[in-house]
């Protein structure tokens, strides 16, 4: 389990500690102990530690304490924690107890006869041993997500050596997030963004009391969240309330959401990750922020097809020049498409989602008649085209697929 600041008064050692104030802040993650010398600790801390307070070094008045309380507010620490005795710090002041619960920061009180030493240790203990056991976590299920199979029995077994709960349902969600600007950002300022979005998704999980980690696998973020539901799209609303929490904390990325079927066990991982991963990608398609496997239909029969060349093949010959396009007119030519199939061959509402003006659009139709050799007047056609489309957005998904020859 992650150590938060709710579950230091529970350590072996550390009952004495008291939770003063900052309830709702204490589910927060603590990454390491810090013990604050100075009479600021804004410059000393990068977010997540469990600061303390001894006013040893330095006298602490009640608006110093109302200072370091923003700080660690404004820093994202996890939480502090302030020694009390008769010779420095006798007691915490009642408005600094208020202005941590009205900040929902986390406001824990030690006695001075307690030591130092002793509690520094047991909670760094406590998190090197959480943090080898989410390695572990992250290796047994990894293991599982990439098709190391084992028997049920034993998969239960490793799972309840780690302390995984593997006989709850559960959906799979995986998480894709693109900057919403059209300039080019460098690799490390994505991979920060991400890193930042994995961390937010892994406090959202902390908050609902979910301890499975979040995994990645390519561009995607893969979470498990039990449920009691009957099925994946009851989770609808609770899963929106989710991702609009994230797309508020990252107002510059377009995040999309794929939810896999609802899964009885671990010993099927691999399969969920497969539909929340092919779930994402027709979200992130249609423009749609939360897409549900049981959405896809007609599609699960076609990612179910073990020949992926032949269904290449299929869409070569209905789509032609346009068939894995992803840039410039081809690709622009097979957006239309979707859309005037996706509308029901609608041409003023396709040219309404468009932007752009009807005898654009009927140009581009044209376009599109004379590339793929397929009327659009002809409804087995369509069919054939729109099955195209969605196939081919399976094979996308399986990145060495779009490269393979004809």
């Amino acid at each position: 389990m992650t150590i938060r600041c709710a579950d230091i008064p529970h350590l072996p050692g550390l009952e004495s500690i008291r939770l003063r104030a900052g309830l709702q802040g204490s589910q927060q993650p603590i990454r390491w102990p810090y013990v604050v010398e100075n009479d600021t600790l804004a410059p000393w801390v990068q977010g997540g530690e469990l600061v303390f307070v001894t006013g040893i070094n330095h006298r602490r008045s009640e608006e110093n304490l109302k200072q370091l309380i923003r700080e660690g507010v404004e820093r994202q620490v996890a939480g502090m924690v302030i020694l009390t005795g008769p010779e420095y710090i006798k007691a915490i002041p009642g408005p600094v107890l208020a202005l941590a619960n009205h900040l929902n920061f986390t406001l824990l009180e030690q006695p001075y006869a307690l030591k130092m030493v002793l509690v520094t240790e047991v909670i760094s203990n406590a998190i090197v041993q959480d943090n080898l056991l989410g390695q572990s976590v992250r290796l047994f299920l990894s293991r599982l997500i990439n098709g190391f199979a084992e028997a049920p029995e034993l998969i239960h077994l490793r799972a309840s050596e780690l302390g995984l709960p593997d006989r709850h349902p559960y959906v799979v969600l995986a998480l894709r997030a693109e900057l919403q600007t059209s300039e080019q950002a460098p690799g490390c300022a994505l991979l920060h963004r991400r890193q930042q979005l994995e961390q937010a998704l892994g406090e959202l999980l902390q908050r609902r009391h979910i301890d499975w980690p979040v995994l990645g696998q390519d561009q995607d973020l893969l979470a498990l969240w039990p449920t009691q539901q009957s099925s994946a799209t009851a989770l609808d609303e609770e899963l929106r309330q989710a991702l609009a929490v994230l797309t508020r904390k990252f107002p510059d990325l377009a995040l999309h959401l794929g939810i896999s079927e609802l899964t009885p066990d671990l010993s099927q991982l691999a399969c969920a990750v497969d539909q929340a991963r092919q779930a994402v990608q027709f979200g992130q398609q249609a423009g749609s922020p939360l897409f549900f496997s049981e959405q896809l239909g007609i599609a699960r029969l076609f990612a179910a097809i073990p020949q992926r060349q032949l269904l290449a093949q299929f869409c070569r010959e209905q789509l032609g020049v346009l068939c894995f396009a992803r840039e410039g007119q081809p690709w622009e030519l097979k957006q239309t498409l979707s859309q005037y199939l996706n509308q029901l061959n609608n041409q003023q509402e396709v040219a309404q989602q468009l932007g752009i003006h009807r005898n654009t659009l009927s140009y581009r139709l044209k376009r599109i008649e004379q590339l793929t050799g397929r009327s659009l007047s002809d409804p087995f056609s369509r069919l054939n085209l729109q099955n195209a489309l969605l196939i081919e957005q399976i094979l996308l998904q399986h990145h060495h697929i779009h490269q393979a020859k004809a």
